[in-house]
């Protein structure tokens, strides 16, 4: 075989027939110089006259669209595949002409020693690595800094803050913890609740974009509190003009906004609210008169709700349009706590080889009968 001109026939892009009953012949020339030069004739019908070399292929009912042959150059390929994956990748961070660029994220998670902690954690921070724009994840422990921890942070390719509150703080104390940090460095941005046992869809950091002071979400509640198993969604309610009338603590208990009962209030989820960073800077211009002072709010006795953070619960902002789906999900068990684990999730070597000798006794003993 002449390897130029199998290389010609690798080249030269594939011709169309003309009809089902055209007919092609191939002639080959040999001249003095064996050189083989291959030309293609196509003996033409009736149809003659609507031959064509590109267009539609009947597959069927289907048409498929016979295109050119690929560009020959790989370099203008791959320049091509890039040119699509920017394109691409400015679409998906600005889903609308002329947004603005996201505002950070303040994504604030207290946590303590349990059975589910680390891996929880690494959950969460797969979650927060798909959030678009810059993220800074802060992460409160009581008494100390715990190694499993640090190591989750270390690994996460997160920008994090590991905080210390006091020994046997609540969760509520480490919350508060973590937010007199974003007042003290007067982080901006969209400060979220990324609970540990809480589960986030990236459409609630989103919504988050658009809260002005302090807004609420809605969460799905799932598990057991006190005793008592629960499976409910908890979201705010709107009326018809879309202006927020109560929150939904349960699937029979409606909170009006208008009413200031702590007492059912505290059964609301952190994960069901977003905040403006600058509400919580001393003397922002941003913080409206409804919204507390942090210090007034840490000094309270209803840490444990969210509305402690406001004087007027009928301000908060009701965010993705009132829409009855959960953006987030929130586990309610106490039990998971008193699970024994083993340390770092690992078997220890004195046990492997433990069941090695044990597998080697019963070995020893059927050879002995």
């Amino acid at each position: 075989m002449n390897r130029s001109a199998h290389l010609v026939s690798l080249v030269t892009p594939p011709l169309m027939l003309a009809s089902s009953n055209a007919t092609a012949t191939i002639t080959t020339t040999t001249t003095t110089t064996t050189t083989v030069t291959t030309t293609t004739t196509v003996a033409e019908t009736d149809a003659g006259a609507n031959a064509h070399h590109h267009g539609p292929v009947f597959v069927g009912r289907h048409a498929i669209r016979v295109r050119k042959w690929p560009h020959p150059d790989p370099s203008e390929l791959l320049k091509a595949h890039g040119i699509l994956a920017a394109v691409q990748e400015a679409q998906r961070r600005s889903r609308s002409r002329g947004a603005d660029p996201p505002r950070p994220v303040i994504a604030v998670t207290p946590t303590t020693t349990s059975a589910l902690q680390v891996p929880s954690l690494i959950t969460l921070a797969h979650t927060l690595r798909l959030v678009d724009g810059p993220l800074r994840w802060i992460v409160v422990e009581p008494g100390h800094r715990t190694d499993a921890v640090a190591a989750v942070l270390a690994r996460s390719n997160l920008d994090f803050i590991h905080l210390v509150a006091s020994d046997g703080a609540s969760t509520a104390r480490l919350r508060m913890h973590a937010l007199r940090e974003v007042r003290k460095e007067k982080m901006d941005g969209v400060v979220v609740f990324a609970d540990e046992n809480g589960i986030l869809r990236t459409e609630l950091f989103d919504e988050a974009q658009k809260v002005k002071s302090v807004g609420a979400l809605p969460v799905g509640i799932l598990g057991e509190d006190e005793g008592t198993k629960e499976s409910f969604l908890q979201a705010p309610a709107c009326d018809e003009a879309g202006k927020l009338v109560g929150y939904h603590v349960s699937d029979e208990t409606l909170l009006p906004a208008a009413r200031s009962d702590m007492l059912l209030s505290t059964r609301l989820e952190w994960a069901g609210f977003v905040l403006n960073a600058r509400v919580l800077w001393d003397g922002a211009a941003e913080r409206p008169e409804w919204v507390r002072d942090l210090d007034a709010v840490d000094g309270g006795a209803h840490l444990d709700s969210p509305l402690a953070l406001v004087t007027d619960a009928g301000q908060v902002e009701p965010l993705a349009k009132c829409a009855q789906a959960a953006l987030a999900w929130s586990l309610r068990s106490d039990a998971l706590r008193e699970v024994k684990f083993p340390h770092e999730w690992k078997f220890e070597a004195p046990l492997v080889s433990a069941a090695s000798r044990q597998q080697s006794s019963v070995v020893n003993t059927e050879d002995g009968h």
